[in-house]
């Protein structure tokens, strides 16, 4: 079951993203729907008076007035519309926009499998984290109300807390932008506990690192493991109150990974 679901621009949002598309000189996929065969052009520019989008191409692949299907991609999003195929007066290709521009997205509630095609890992400060409020010792796993905390400082009796340097890193399972699952050991485990609450988590992609700013723990629950000797856990995790910006990186992040996936399939299905 395909997990790309299309949104409507509206006007507005029409134009501004097709005039950036021509200001940019950006690249479209042209096809017949139903055809496997697809023709990628670049944008000469945007004629935003007659909504037609002037291709640098004089090679006529199509016949004038044939409906055709185009994509096309910005910001790492990506939009489609079915357009009508013309041929300028100067003999250049031109698709006529008058139809719905949609952008293809993936609801938050859809995961992206990342384990074991896609190298993602998370790591997670060791120093402490917060049950209710509380700040909690990571070595010792005790509770410590803020006043006894600072009586610590002020003793100089920190000899058992763990280093703030340290880290643990774990492989990723799944992600979306609202939360991860992760697998753990035994002996990994014992640094989660439903409620628990990290800051400032680091998700490590093979190229960019993405700050997560607040990271609750949800669940904690048995894992059957292929080797039935070793004791697994898995371990949901929440956003918690995750910014806009940030929001927006994760969700460009995953659909950039998932562009193998074949977008222009599904919009086929979707216009059906």
């Amino acid at each position: 079951m395909s997990q790309t679901f299309f949104s409507k621009q509206d006007p507005t949002e029409k134009l501004s993203r097709l005039s950036l598309l021509g200001s940019s000189r950006g690249t479209v996929i042209v096809w017949l729907k139903g055809k496997k065969e697809k023709h990628t052009y670049q944008v000469l520019k945007f004629d935003k008076d007659r909504e037609e989008i002037v291709l640098d191409s004089k090679d006529t692949i199509f016949k004038a007035g044939e409906t055709v299907l185009c994509s096309f991609e910005l910001r790492g999003m990506n939009f489609f519309s079915e357009t009508i195929f013309q041929v300028s007066i100067s003999g250049y290709n031109v698709l006529q926009v008058k139809n719905i521009l949609y952008k293809s997205e993936r609801r938050s509630s859809y995961r992206l499998l990342t384990f074991p095609i896609y190298e993602v890992y998370v790591d997670f400060n060791l120093g402490e984290a917060y049950v209710g409020g509380k700040v909690v010792d990571m070595k010792s796993r005790s509770s410590q109300t803020g006043l006894f905390k600072n009586f610590l400082q002020i003793v100089g009796d920190e000899k058992e807390n763990t280093s703030p340097g340290e880290k643990l890193k774990i492989r990723v399972q799944d992600l979306s932008t609202t939360g991860m699952a992760i697998h753990v050991g035994e002996l990994e485990s014992k640094h989660f506990e439903k409620d628990m609450i990290f800051e400032n988590v680091d998700i490590r992609f093979t190229d960019e690192v993405i700050q997560i700013p607040e990271v609750k723990v949800v669940y904690v629950v048995d894992y059957i493991s292929n080797d039935k000797n070793i004791k697994k856990y898995k371990v949901g995790l929440h956003f918690n109150n995750l910014p806009t910006l940030i929001d927006d990186q994760i969700g460009k992040k995953i659909n950039r990974l998932l562009r193998e996936n074949d977008f222009n399939k599904d919009f086929e299905n979707f216009i059906k």
